[in-house]
């Protein structure tokens, strides 16, 4: 096998070798004989555990070690568990005779390579086979034992391949012959190696050296005396030899004759050993052998530094001196203990500047307050804050944003691992009881590294030490750990003393290499850029960004007064076209005017600004009476005819002159629908709202549950999937109508997996904008993937504004001019995205292209919905920017302020006032959803 870059890390060397291109340092070194490893693959959850127990006897009485993997994955059946025959049997063989058989992990199938997704099974996969082989009691006081080595009959799918299997504690993937055809062609068929840029090595069996010739079948049972001379051959590359034995091709077999086969390809091993050929090992003791560093990590976190006079002075000047001998540290910081705040805390912010000069001095978030049970028992909004407040003062305080969150006294739930991954934060190092086992990336997207060894054996009275051989027990000598220290527990000079000798012992281990948790992050993760890119964007909104909502009297005037002002919109139109409000409004030979027509998207948003202006206070009950009766007897009036139906119009003229557009929009009715329900609630039925709805017919137009468009001729076609499909189907729900869900993905609030999935389907629906999904969260309250599309939309803007210094604002919008009308949004792309703009008439896409950055806008209802729904930094930054530029006085505010010159479009509408309105109520209301405002 020669492949370009391969290493040399397996290549039967005298002396361990870092990875190097190439084979040609190999003749620098005298050669050793080949490795080779025995597998015994495939074991299922319902084996014969007498004839495991024979084959294994066979290779252990002529001497020889063997691997011997069990299937994680695939049906569940066949996945064993704690109490099962086979668990009690492996348990009882690492007891007897912890050295004669590796146990490792098979899989059939290795998903697709993707690196996520294969992290995401190698993570499984090790949960279940740890918690199936170590007994508690056990490793108590030993290492835990997780499967280092998996076998598989996928070829490899790319010279990457399982490179974040490495992320579940996987060393080495042993790609066995046959069962799967090679599509990719990259699997040699002799044998070979291949060692991913984490260090998990892909090894690569021979077909001549299975016991089924790679067939799986037991009739093709290849002959010992077949393997023997194969094995020979074999030995004169330098690769590693695979001698493999798939478990379910002894089916047919008695428990004798499978004995005898076992014993025969011993001796056909044996044969190749006697002759110095080949050197029998498991394979992870080859991985050992062939890794001079990086072959096990060690986490070094020291705990607790907790703004405390009498405590950080000792923890700081120890973890000072850790740094200056060289070692890497991660610092737990608890930000808000009873001391204070970290941001209030000066010495510890100097302390904490100085330390990030050193390149191997990272930080972790440890708690808000580090009190008892912090994050037990508690609802995932107070975890959300717990641990948004966490990792906000710390990065407020320090500009650095922690990779690592650690739970107070390792307690957490599953409200806890939700709330961590809502911050973006991908590591998450706690020990629970049984769980110190886990290492692995978990459905939240979090990566558990929980091998955790301290020193304190409890955590009563003067606090006793175990031994430093007692620790080193617990360590083991393969394991990735972190080593916890707590400097205020070491408060004699032999504690510190052991502590420190400890660190020095495991730096010296061969292949052993001491990390903080973000080297250890990049060691054995490779990049997965659609989970970081979600990642980036929960930690850009919820952290960063985000600002705990101060409620100030010179902002609750400023919001106020800027509703009073969208509301002169609403007063004017109600006086010039008797009681409405026409779409949009500019001045024409200096006299305002409008255009009359509305559409029922516009209606919905004059019925909502008549509801948010009397919540706040702006119109008094006579007023609103009076305006809600007019609205209702407008809609009243006119209806599209449809398949024997009727149906509220596409849109409505408010004046005599001009014709209206027939037809029907069904996200325009949907808006309607959610402003009526929204009415009817908040009035108690006080207006015929019900009577008006049942007027309407929706069956024909939601066809199977979907939404659908009719045209004016007539012709009728599914709107189900738009972007708005979400948004506009709650509003039939509202009122009673079977909608089909409008994502055929899960929920991705919290799980990765669906979250994945759920980007890829709203990347193939297109364009993504403000509205209606951030309008969606304050009025109904946000839907999973409504709050999704938001924070990835809300994080490009973000990331626009800081790589171009441009604020960016996307939503749909009345322009002053030709096109009149623009869909400004966010299309998401496999490398990143795009800020198109869209215009209704497409015939001259180049021209539109051309002309879109003299028609972007900071889209001016977009800054305020963000205030209302993500209030921070960057929202704060956009509605000062529109308060300062677009007001028009007596008339509402613009539409937008113009990218290009800064100055604002000379044209407001209906749905901008509307929605200003609505955010200032929402704000104001204390951020309840307006419905449910309303039922309160």
């Amino acid at each position: 096998m020669n492949i370009t870059r391969r290493s040399v890390l397996l290549g039967g060397l005298s002396i361990p070798l870092l990875a190097v291109a190439g084979r040609g340092v190999a003749t620098a070194a005298a050669r050793l004989p080949n490795p080779l490893i025995v597998t015994i693959s495939g074991v299922g959850a319902d084996a014969d555990t007498g004839k495991l127990g024979a084959v294994a006897n066979a290779f252990s009485s002529a001497g020889l070690p063997i691997a011997m993997t069990i299937k994680m994955a695939g049906d569940p059946r066949d996945i064993p568990g704690y109490s099962s025959n086979l668990a009690k049997w492996i348990r009882q063989s690492v007891e007897l005779a912890p050295d004669a058989i590796e146990f490792g992990i098979h899989a059939a199938n290795v998903v697709a390579a993707d690196p996520y997704l294969q992290a995401r099974q190698a993570g499984e996969m090790q949960a279940a086979f740890s918690q199936m082989i170590n007994a508690f009691d056990r490793y108590k006081s030993k290492a835990v034992i997780t499967a280092l080595t998996l076998t598989t009959n996928q070829p490899l799918q790319s010279y990457q391949d399982a490179a974040s299997m490495r992320s579940a504690g996987i060393r080495t993937v042993i790609r066995l012959a046959g069962e799967h055809d090679d599509k990719v062609g990259l699997q040699p068929s002799d044998g070979g190696y291949w060692t991913t840029n984490t260090g998990l090595v892909n090894t690569f069996a021979s077909a001549r050296t299975s016991a089924t010739s790679g067939n799986g079948t037991v009739a093709a049972l290849t002959a010992p005396a077949t393997l023997a001379p194969n094995i020979t051959a074999l030995t004169a590359n330098i690769d590693p030899i695979i001698v493999e034995i798939p478990f379910d091709a002894l089916a047919g077999l008695s428990n004798a004759d499978a004995a005898d086969y076992a014993a025969g390809v011993a001796m056909a091993v044996l044969a190749a050993t006697s002759s110095g050929a080949a050197r029998v090992l498991t394979p992870q003791r080859l991985y050992a052998q062939s890794r001079g560093t990086g072959r096990r990590y060690i986490v070094v976190r020291v705990d607790d530094l907790r703004l405390d006079s009498d405590t950080d002075p000792s923890h700081m000047a120890f973890v000072r001196g850790l740094i200056e001998a060289g070692y890497p540290v991660t610092d737990a910081i608890i930000p808000a203990p009873k001391a204070g705040l970290l941001s209030a805390d000066e010495s510890s912010k100097a302390y904490l500047q100085s330390m990030f000069a050193h390149q191997r001095y990272d930080i972790a978030g440890h708690g808000w307050h580090h009190t008892p049970s912090e994050l037990l028992g508690n609802s995932l909004g107070k975890d959300v804050d717990l641990i948004r407040d966490c990792m906000s003062e710390i990065y407020r305080s320090t500009g650095r944003l922690p990779l690592t969150y650690i739970p107070p006294n390792d307690d957490f739930d599953d409200n806890t691992l939700n709330a961590v991954a809502g911050t973006g934060t991908p590591i998450f190092a706690a020990e629970k009881g049984t769980l110190r086992w886990f290492n692995g990336l978990d459905r939240h997207g979090l990566l558990h590294v929980s091998n955790t060894i301290k020193f304190e054996s409890a955590w009563t009275g003067d606090l006793p030490y175990f031994s430093e051989e007692q620790v080193f027990d617990y360590l083991g000598a393969d394991n990735d750990a972190v080593f916890c220290v707590h400097p205020d527990t070491a408060k004699t000079p032999e504690k510190k003393k052991v502590i420190l000798d400890s660190i020095a012992r495991m730096s010296g281990e061969p292949g052993t290499t001491l990390v903080n948790f973000a080297e250890y992050y990049k060691a054995v993760c490779p990049a997965m850029p659609k989970v970081d890119r979600i990642r980036q964007a929960r930690a850009d909104v919820s952290v960063k960004d985000w600002k705990k909502p101060d409620p100030h009297r010179l902002e609750e005037e400023a919001l106020r007064a800027d509703a009073e002002l969208a509301w002169t919109y609403f007063d004017w139109g109600a006086k010039n076209f008797n009681g409405m409000a026409p779409a949009t409004s500019w001045i024409e030979f200096g006299k305002q005017t409008g255009y009359p027509f509305t559409t029922m998207w516009d209606t919905g948003s004059h019925i909502l600004a008549a509801v948010s202006a009397q919540r706040l206070r702006i119109i008094d009950q006579t007023e609103f009476e009076k305006m809600i009766n007019r609205i209702l007897a407008f809609l009243g009036q006119g209806d599209f005819s449809f398949a024997g139906v009727k149906l509220p119009n596409t849109e409505r003229r408010l004046s005599s002159k001009g014709g209206e557009r027939d037809g029907f929009d069904s996200a325009d009715v949907g808006r309607l629908l959610v402003a009526l329900k929204i009415l009817d609630s908040y009035t108690a039925g006080a207006f015929p709202v019900f009577k008006l709805v049942q007027h309407w017919s929706f069956g024909p137009v939601l066809k199977d549950g979907e939404l659908h468009v009719v045209s004016d001729a007539g012709k009728i076609s599914s709107a189900q999937y738009n972007s708005y499909g979400g948004y506009a189907g709650r509003g039939y729900s509202l009122w009673g109508e079977a909608i089909s869900p409008a994502f055929t993905t899960p929920d991705p609030s919290n799980d990765m997996d669906a979250a994945l999935a759920a980007m890829a389907e709203i990347q193939r629906r297109g364009r993504i904008a403000t509205e209606p999904h951030v309008t969606e969260e304050i009025e109904l309250g946000g839907s999973p993937h409504g709050r999704l599309i938001a924070d990835i939309l809300y994080a490009a803007q973000m990331k626009r504004f800081r790589d171009t210094g441009i604020l960016t604002c996307v939503s749909e919008t009345a322009m002053a001019g030709p096109p009149y009308f623009t869909y400004q949004g966010y299309q998401l792309t496999d490398d990143g995205g795009t800020f198109p703009v869209d215009t209704l008439k497409t015939s001259a896409p180049d021209k539109a292209a051309k002309l879109s950055d003299s028609l972007r806008l900071v889209n001016s209802k977009g800054a305020y919905l963000w205030l209302a729904a993500r209030p921070g930094d960057y929202s704060q930054k956009l509605v000062a920017y529109v308060r300062e530029r677009a007001k028009m006085k007596g008339m509402g505010f613009s539409a937008g302020v113009s990218e290009r010159t800064g100055k604002r479009i000379e044209v407001t509408d209906i749905n901008t006032n509307g929605i200003i309105l609505e955010s200032a109520a929402y704000i104001l209301g204390g951020r309840k959803p307006l419905l449910s405002s309303a039922e309160a």
